[in-house]
């Protein structure tokens, strides 16, 4: 069955290599881009995994080391502190060093140090008292190779190490027996959940994509196939024959699409979230996982085969006569509609837990899969109106081809249509980023117990020596204190900032004293990492729209190049059939992208529309629809020398 496959294949000619071809490069394209999807869940993981230690767990009795965290700050960054001081000398080494650290050394990460290159000690380093830099921070101690971290070895008496922190981001003082089972950061679960959004938006067009790879040229094949129904072929030879053609195009295809992700990966570490790139290794689902991808897609291209050949096995003469298939049903549109009343319903009652999240998460997966199933039939529906009201033979032709195979004309915009579903999904997302700079006046304040209040103010009025104003007050206006304890604010100017911080850092005890826009750094960080993320998801996508586009159009010429030769022989001229292509493309083109971006954004209103909105919005908005119409009438310009080269090659063929 094999060898007929093959035969079959060779002998259909350049056109019959070419479809194998396209259906080999969809699928390696869609394997590239679910091999992404896939990794990406399993880098944040990684990510959160590699930082655990920092909240390592408390003891079961007396510890060997005191461990404890906060966040300092240097103008507009952040700096993780690890606070840490052994007990007795059985204190493991911390990941990433080669020793635990003594009091009076500190090691920095890789951009840390960078970061404090040039910068005087009494605006940084003076914090930490009379400290000196003893290593550099290995991988397994960051989150990320761009990630500040300071590890500050301290005596077991110090002061810095008994008063206990409020910031959400610290972790108070607590003796520890070692730097295993520890908690990983909550922000990582926030990523995570928004790298699972990620993953469904790039893998339910791509996994689309892979499907309709099996229906390329889809004609050509079921008339081949619905002759050797004719003339005697079992419905079960005809369906391992196709198996056999599909699933060794599937196949190849699927290798080069995950060699390809495995040479890309460096380049995907790159791109930067949560403040930094990627180590590569952390792109690494893991041989299973890849294999498991790998092998799912030629699966799913197969079974799209498969339910394509029910017209073949069932009616093999209504193929061979070409029998106007029936309408669509209205089904489809109905399990749309369902799906999104389902999900606007579930945005209204699901509360914060995680089985609310994961139920959302798989109804707006749902929903984005059934565009799929809804396309073909608004397609159809539209060649009809369209085929009523055409008053030129460029716009009959292009209605007649929407009505009777809605399904292939879906396929070249498919992928925009979800774009623009997708785009307007996240384009309600604010996207404001704060100005964190310095300015000529900065006020920095941090919480005391209060009892020794006045004490520390007098203190720090002393040290710091007219260089800022001190004051003792229950609330800065950005920090509140507390019952038992009070705020002490300083006023100083911006040049003087970080010196000024680095004093109150080092004489009050707690939490360190921040500005007012120094809580900005975390959700500039935030809304950076959202930005790049929208990006990459609507880059994917749009990768697969494009591609997704061309191969259709270039596999719509060779499915109907018989068509196109009986045209041209009966004198209609290319012109006619180049405005009749374009037009069955832009029109639902037109329609859909509107329609998919309203919807869209309708369905995430209820979710993201509260935070606000600005110019970003808009911009994603203006990018898809620019890109995507010039995708698809680049696709379209991609096929026209083919058909040019079938409409000149009238000679009899084979098929």
């Amino acid at each position: 069955m094999t060898e007929l496959a093959w035969r079959l294949t060779r002998l259909g000619g350049r056109s019959a290599l070419l479809s194998t071809g396209l259906t080999a490069l969809a699928v390696a394209v869609a394997t590239l881009l679910l091999q992404f999807a896939v990794a990406g869940n399993f880098a944040f993981d990684t990510r959160a995994d590699r930082t655990s230690w920092r909240d390592a767990p408390a003891a079961d009795g007396s510890g060997t080391a005191v461990l404890a965290t906060a966040v300092d700050h240097l103008g507009g960054e952040s700096i993780t502190r690890i606070d840490l001081a052994a007990l007795d000398g059985g204190a493991p080494a911390p990941p990433g060093m080669d020793a635990f650290p003594a009091p009076g050394e500190v090691w920095l990460s890789p951009a840390a140090a960078d970061l404090l290159e040039g910068v005087p000690e009494s605006e940084f380093l003076s914090r930490y008292g009379d400290v000196k830099v003893a290593g550099e921070l290995g991988e397994e101690a960051l989150a990320h190779p761009n990630e500040m971290v300071a590890v500050v070895g301290r005596a077991a008496d110090d002061p810095a190490l008994s008063a206990e922190r409020f910031n959400a981001d610290a972790v108070s003082p607590r003796e520890i027996d070692g730097f295993d089972g520890g908690q990983a950061d909550a922000v990582y679960g926030f990523y995570m959940i928004l790298m699972i959004l990620a993953a469904i938006l790039m893998a339910v067009p791509a996994a689309v994509f892979g499907a309709a790879a099996a229906r390329l040229t889809v004609s050509r094949r079921d008339e081949r196939l619905a002759t050797l129904r004719l003339i005697g072929a079992t419905p079960g030879q005809v369906m391992r024959l196709t198996l056999i053609e599909t699933v060794l195009a599937a196949a190849a295809g699927s290798a080069v699409g995950t060699v390809a992700w495995m040479l890309a990966t460096p380049l995907v570490a790159l791109i930067p979230i949560d403040g930094g790139r990627w180590y590569v290794a952390d792109l690494w689902a893991g041989a299973p996982w890849m294999l498991a991808v790998a092998l799912a897609v030629p699966v799913l291209v197969a079974a799209s085969a498969l339910i394509g050949l029910r017209g073949v096995v069932i009616s093999p003469l209504g193929v061979a006569r070409r029998v106007k298939p029936k309408g669509l049903k209205a089904i489809r549109a109905l399990v749309f509609a369902g799906l999104s009343v389902a999900f606007l319903i579930a945005t209204q009652l699901a509360g914060g837990s995680m089985i609310a999240v994961a139920i959302l998460v798989v109804l707006f997966a749902a929903t984005l899969a059934a565009v799929n199933l809804i396309g073909p039939w608004t397609v159809q529906r539209l060649g009809r109106i369209l085929a009523r009201t055409a008053k030129g033979p460029a716009r009959l032709l292009a209605a007649r081809r929407l009505a009777e195979d809605p399904k292939a004309a879906w396929r070249t915009v498919s992928g925009v249509a979800i774009a623009g579903f997708v785009a307007g999904s996240v384009a309600l997302f604010p996207m404001i980023v704060a100005d964190t700079s310095i300015q000529s006046t900065e006020t920095i304040a941090a919480v005391v117990p209060e009892a020794d209040a006045e004490a520390l103010a007098a203190t720090l009025s002393t040290e710091l020596g007219g260089r800022a104003e001190v004051a003792v007050v229950d609330s800065s206006g950005f920090l509140t204190a507390d019952e038992g304890a009070a705020v002490i604010e300083a006023t100083t100017s911006g040049a003087e900032l970080e010196s000024v911080r680095s004093t109150m850092t080092a004489l009050l005890p707690g939490d360190p004293p921040e500005r007012e826009i120094d809580s900005s750094i975390l959700s500039n960080r935030l809304v950076g990492s959202v930005r790049t993320g929208v990006t990459v998801v609507l880059a994917v996508v749009f990768v697969t729209a494009a591609v997704s586009a061309a191969i259709s159009a270039v596999g719509s010429v060779l499915d109907r190049r018989q068509t196109y030769r009986l045209l041209h022989l009966a004198g209609t001229p290319q012109r006619v059939l180049d405005q009749a292509r374009r037009q069955e493309t832009l029109l639902p083109l037109a329609f859909l992208g509107g329609a998919s971006v309203l919807t869209g954004m309708l369905l995430t209103a209820p979710v993201i529309g509260g935070m606000g909105f600005d110019v970003s919005g808009a911009l994603i908005l203006a990018a898809t629809l620019a890109v995507g119409t010039a995708s698809v009438i680049a696709a379209g310009a991609l096929s026209r020398p083919l058909l040019r080269s079938v409409m000149r090659d009238v000679s009899p063929r084979p098929d």
